[in-house]
């Protein structure tokens, strides 16, 4: 090959190589006799020193490459021995291999233009000594690793060789570098996500299999069992909604515009009951002769009346006492023929034959019935009541008073289909856990309904309030009162007050005012049942808080005893109108209404069968505690402290140690069972303690947000008299502007004291904190002083406001409406507990079941 050549070969391929390229290429003359001309060659040298490779090409192939492209790129290169291998497509024609099996290099195809050419420049070589200085810089790195390593403590020792002790040998580690985990990432990972696409699915299932003929021909029996067990938890048109009350059950489809109200009693014939009918009677006096007692908290309520009166500018009338007396003296009764009477005359129960539930039990006469009352104090069982003997008696008349109920002509359902109807339940803010647990395995197993849902009465009314901001809801229900603080969709749990008096209190009091006016009805009892629809009629109708009402006003009334001729009456009022709902701020008088002997009596025997809840590792009791209901059982209000040091301090203490207190109210200790603080007081005392517990700046919206619902907050103005009575004894401390801030910055300078974070601190470090913590509060206090004498007389507190109901919504119905609202939203979902959540997980399943800390 001459030189020309050559140089004109090393400018288009590469640098030839040697005597190998030339050898090479004499035997492949010989074997290229059985293929065509154009083959491609390619020329290579086995490079042992500097691993290059030239490649030749023959010019005259170019076209040829381009046109088989395709074909080119299919084929798969191997190097074998420094030698290249070409796999071809099956049915191409193969060269003879060497001496050695294999296709000779220079039998190789040349690449396609997607492989690019090897350039030969950046395969440069490097020195050994070059090379043995980087693996010894390596080595010495590692080596300083490990000692800093070992000195952090995190050294990593194999005891591969060290015999196990054990049956069970330990694990290695995961090699956190190369591991990669998605828990929790999906939506599969979740149980009530994950239930609740298995529910959906298995609804849309049966929805296109509806459609198919063997459902239409009747061939489909199974899959028609599989449609009806599986319930699209999201159809509202499905769900029920139960709100149980001690004096009224509120019951309705989610979709109903409002509840049904239905008394929530039982009439059970009194020859069932002969053994315990005596025990049953309430021995209070109701008539106008009281106790000095009582004379004394009535001249208490009369003197606040005068008070605010005087305070409003409002004229009372000084002999209206006296007129009214000699009036209600002198008054007649009138008989009320059957054509002008509206309502029917026989229509009381006499006939004890069997079980009257509702509306019906209410009719039955007490001569003849024993009227029970399953439920008290929000929804939990009467387990206090001596006229059930057992806990399953109790149990079975719950579920015979629902049955009847829903196969009314009401709801008209069979017991059949209550496997297709889902229950949402409104519980007590403070609920107890083994009623609670007890009422789902009724609805469920008993009962069996698909799912059970519940939610809180507070967080409920903030639903049906449409409320979204921290608010603080006021309950008057027929039996209790109870105040709690709702903040970001959530109950504050040391704010929660349940108060033992209710709208019933102020039915009894009522009734005794008047009697003491010379109420023309001088029999009237109570303790009989059409006397007592009587009295709950008057004061729906007459009692008020509004001042300009509270004068010689003339009414009438009729009233209708069984197996006698209804007869009118006139009669006029005075103060007896005002003075009786006035006992929300003065409780002291409703104690004394509660009857001795029903209150001293105690059904043991049932209550044994119900105990308390109890934590399964500490055996201590876990239902929720509250600090605010602590203080008021135990009379440690703030409106009742003069010292505002020591008020600073109970605050501070709250937000500092809160576990703490909490822990001392968990403790079994002797307090009182009844609570009667005083509305406004207990109302005081809710916000101060979860403004404490959670951030002290939400204090001013505790108080411009006050809802006020229940069937006890229809008394006209109540709102209005709430609101000043707030304003009177709230603490002045807890109510100026200024005193979140001065707050905030006295809590920051306490956590700055040394050793306030340590652990474990000894005596005598304990009592310098404690120290050190009092100097601060009494030299803060002390500099804060000029600026709250400066704000409260200026006026600087925060605002106090009574939210209404929303317009034309019934405030005894508010909290079943947000209930039904709850029901209807797609959060719901995953708050139902279906049957085989109950019957797999028990009571644990409402731990991720509830929208609140269970």
């Amino acid at each position: 090959m001459s030189e020309d050549q050559n140089s004109s070969a090393d400018d288009q391929i590469g640098t030839p190589i040697g005597n190998t390229q030339e050898q090479g290429q004499d035997q492949d003359d010989d074997a290229n006799s059985n293929y065509d001309s154009n083959e491609d060659s390619i020329d290579v040298q086995d490079l042992a020193d500097d691993s290059t490779i030239d490649i030749k090409q023959d010019s005259d192939n170019e076209n040829e490459n381009e046109d088989i492209g395709d074909d080119k790129s299919e084929e798969k290169h191997n190097v074998i021995s420094n030698k290249v291998i070409i796999k071809r497509k099956p049915g191409r024609k193969r060269r003879p291999n060497n001496d050695y099996g294999e296709t000779p290099l220079a039998d190789t195809k040349i690449p396609s233009k997607k492989n690019p050419k090897i350039d030969s420049s950046k395969n440069k070589k490097f020195h050994l000594h070059l090379l043995e200085k980087r693996r010894l810089g390596r080595l010495k790195a590692a080596e300083e690793f490990a000692k800093k390593l070992k000195q952090s403590g995190i050294e990593k020792i194999e005891t591969l060789t060290v015999n196990p002790t054990g049956l069970f040998q330990p694990a290695m580690l995961i090699n956190q570098k190369n591991y990669s985990s998605d828990y929790l990432k999906k939506d599969s990972q979740i149980f009530a996500m994950r239930n609740r696409k298995e529910i959906r699915e298995n609804a849309q299932t049966t929805t296109s299999l509806n459609n198919t003929p063997d459902f239409q021909e009747g061939r489909g029996e199974a899959n028609q069992a599989a449609q009806d067990e599986d319930i699209n938890l999201g159809d509202p048109s499905t769900t029920i909604v139960i709100h149980p009350g001690s004096k009224f059950l509120k019951i309705g489809y989610a979709q109903d515009p409002n509840p049904i109200l239905i008394p929530s009693c039982v009439a059970v014939p009194k020859n069932q009951f002969l053994d315990t009918v005596s025990e049953l009677n309430d021995n209070f006096n109701y008539s106008k002769d009281q106790s000095e007692k009582f004379d004394e908290y009535k001249n208490e309520l009369l003197k606040s009346f005068k008070e605010r009166m005087r305070f409003y500018k409002r004229k009372v009338q000084t002999n209206g006492h006296e007129q009214v007396l000699s009036f209600n003296k002198n008054s007649k009764p009138e008989d009320v023929t059957e054509k002008n009477d509206i309502e029917d005359v026989n229509r009381w129960i006499n006939d004890p034959q069997k079980k009257y539930f509702g509306s019906d039990a209410i009719r039955c006469s007490k001569e003849n019935f024993i009227i029970r009352y399953p439920f008290i104090n929000g929804g939990s069982f009467n387990i206090e009541a001596p006229y059930y003997r057992t806990l399953s008696e109790l149990l079975s008349e719950v579920c015979e008073f629902l049955v009847h109920i829903l196969t009314s002509d009401t709801f008209q359902l069979k017991t059949s289909d209550f496997s297709s109807y889902k229950i949402v339940l409104v519980i007590s803010d403070i609920f107890e856990k083994s009623h609670l647990e007890v009422m789902f395995r009724l609805l469920l197993n008993e009962m069996q309904f698909n799912a059970v849902a519940i939610i809180q009465e507070s967080l409920a009314t903030c639903y049906g309030a449409g409320v979204g901001s921290s608010t603080c809801v006021v309950n008057v229900g027929a039996t209790q009162t109870r105040i709690a603080c709702v903040d970001e969709g959530s109950i504050v749990e040391d704010s929660i007050v349940s108060l033992d008096y209710g709208g019933d209190d102020i039915t009894k009091l009522f009734s005794i005012l008047l009697l003491q006016s010379g109420f023309p009805y001088t029999d009237l009892n109570i303790n009989a049942a059409h006397d007592w629809i009587l009295a709950e009629k008057l004061k729906k109708d007459f009692v008020t808080f509004h001042d300009a009402n509270v004068t010689v006003q003339l009414y009438n009334f009729i009233k209708r005893v069984p197996g006698q001729i209804p007869q009118k009456y006139e009669f006029e009022t005075f103060e007896e109108v005002m003075l009786a709902p006035l006992s929300l701020f003065y409780p002291q008088v409703l104690k004394l209404l509660k009857s001795e002997q029903l209150a001293k009596y105690k059904n043991e025997q049932v209550k044994k069968q119900l105990p308390a809840s109890r934590d399964i590792f500490t055996s201590e009791l876990n239902d929720w505690k509250s600090i605010a209901q602590a203080d008021c059982l135990n009379k440690n209000l703030y409106s009742e402290t003069s010292d505002e040091i020591s008020m600073l301090k109970r605050t501070l203490n709250i937000h500092l140690n809160l576990e703490e207190i909490r822990d001392e109210i968990d403790k079994e200790h002797e307090i009182p069972n009844s609570n009667y603080t005083s509305l406004e007081k207990a109302i005081i005392q809710s916000i101060a303690n979860a403004s404490a517990s959670l951030d002290i700046s939400k204090i001013n919206s505790f108080y411009s947000n006050i809802l006020l619902v229940g069937g006890g907050a229809k008394i006209p103005s109540l709102d209005f008299i709430l609101e000043d009575r707030i304003k009177i004894w709230r603490p002045r401390l807890l109510s100026v502007n200024s005193f979140p801030t001065f707050y905030k910055k006295l809590t920051k300078l306490i956590k700055e004291l040394p050793n306030y974070g340590k652990t474990n601190k000894t005596s005598e470090e304990e009592e310098s904190l404690k120290k050190a913590i009092d100097e601060l509060i009494k030299t803060e206090f002390e500099a804060y002083g000029p600026i709250l004498e400066q704000q409260a007389s200026n006026d600087s507190f925060f605002p106090v406001s009574i939210l209404p109901s929303p317009r034309n919504m019934d405030p005894a119905e508010l909290i079943w409406k947000g209930a039904s609202v709850l029901a209807q939203i797609k959060l719901v979902e995953e708050l139902f507990v279906t049957t085989a959540d109950w019957d797999m997980h028990g009571s644990r399943i409402l731990q991720h079941k509830c929208i609140f800390t269970y």
